[in-house]
């Protein structure tokens, strides 16, 4: 009992840091830059081994430093390794909460094995304590590196996180991290999706160390599969690490200028692919999408066409309400979407990304429930707050 209630006073305390650490107390926005992997850990390999995940996650790195820099004299960057070295992940998190960070992003490369389906597009990753299924080949990838490390898997226990102490450690800082986690992560993957032209595999969650001992908002980003021959050959290329640099760059303005009250300027990151097309930018990708919502429009209406409870602003409601959100996209799915297995969803739009979430209550421990009750349909779902 006495361990408890020491977790919830550094939690608290925690808590009220961050909250003391706003952008209105200083003079600029401070964002760390992690290039995943480096040195004698290579990370995710493509047909070669010079083309290989620490170098790429580097090249986009610095040039989305290099833009944030140029262009944005009200942010400070920083980095967790600016060269080809081994950092452990210990010390990345380290760095960003010793500079008190208002944002943490660590770009990495997907790949799958060798033998399997070829997959492409891009994923946004923040943090969940609890692993699902669907997400641990990630998981395992990512937190691999632990073993290029001296007394990694001690260091880096993920015994038990479903235990009382973490589930009230998690509970307290999840209103000021996850919230504004999931936010950015969901800018970072519009821009790359409808900016970018990159394929949409989602925003997702993982129990990821290099999120889980971070104390502010982080995302990890998974930038394209170097595993397929396509991806590779994008990814490779320094317009191609060019045009995913600006994405994040646009996602990281718009996150910051949210916070401050700004509109921002974004970047236009039509280039020209290795194979002569052009990149969709966000104007043509958003004419793509109102032709083919006018086409749509114009079918009969069904029982199974019918959207989901679409909510585009903020609830009349005097109390806090707790849903759980089960998926999020920029694509509108109908109510009768398989993917919802039969669940009754309520649809929200913010920033042109649909969320969808199942059930309202108005107490956490009854949100806990509810997630209870559906975690065997979507084990990703998670508690969010109206």
């Amino acid at each position: 009992m006495r361990q408890i209630h020491i977790i919830i006073f550094l939690a608290t305390l925690i808590v009220s840091f961050g909250n003391a650490n706003t952008t209105t107390a200083r003079e600029k926005f401070v964002v760390v830059l992690d290039a995943g992997h480096g040195g004698k850990d290579p990370g995710a390999i493509g047909s070669r081994p010079s083309n290989n995940e620490k170098t790429i996650n580097l090249n986009v790195v610095k040039e989305l430093g290099q833009l944030l820099q140029s262009n944005c004299p009200d942010i400070k960057v920083l980095y967790t390794r600016q060269t080809d070295i081994f950092v452990p992940l210990d010390q990345r998190a380290s760095i960003a909460n010793k500079a008190k960070a208002d944002l943490f992003v660590s770009v990495h490369v997907n790949a799958l094995p060798r033998k399997a389906k070829k997959a492409t597009g891009v994923q946004a990753y923040t943090l969940t304590l609890r692993t699902a299924g669907t997400n641990l080949e990630v998981e395992k990838r990512e937190n691999s590196v632990i073993q290029f490390e001296e007394n990694g898997a001690s260091k880096y226990s993920f015994a038990n996180p479903n235990s009382a102490e973490s589930d009230i450690m998690f509970e307290l800082m999840q209103d000021r991290d996850m919230k504004e986690s999931v936010a950015f992560a969901e800018m970072a993957q519009r821009e790359m999706v409808r900016t970018g032209g990159r394929n949409d595999m989602g925003v997702l969650q993982a129990n990821l160390a290099v999120l889980r001992l971070t104390y502010m908002p982080s995302v990890l980003l998974e930038i394209g599969y170097i595993s397929t021959p396509s991806e590779e050959a994008f990814l490779i290329t320094k317009s191609g690490q060019q045009t995913i640099a600006k994405c994040i760059y646009n996602a990281v303005r718009k996150y910051k200028n949210r916070h401050m009250g700004k509109a921002a300027e974004l970047e236009d990151v039509r280039q020209t692919s290795p194979a002569g097309q052009t990149v969709p930018t966000a104007a043509t990708v958003e004419e793509t999408t109102t032709a083919e919502k006018k086409d749509t429009d114009t079918q009969p209406a069904t029982a199974a066409a019918q959207p989901a409870t679409e909510t585009t602003g903020p609830e009349p409601e005097s109390k806090p309400m707790y849903r759980v959100q089960i998926l999020a996209g920029t694509k509108k799915l109908s109510a009768k979407d398989s993917q919802f297995k039969g669940l009754a969803v309520d649809m929200r739009k913010e920033n042109n990304i649909y969320k969808y979430t199942y059930g309202a209550v108005e107490t956490m421990p009854e949100a806990k429930k509810l997630r209870l009750s559906i975690l065997n349909k979507f084990p990703k779902a998670f508690i969010v707050r109206y």
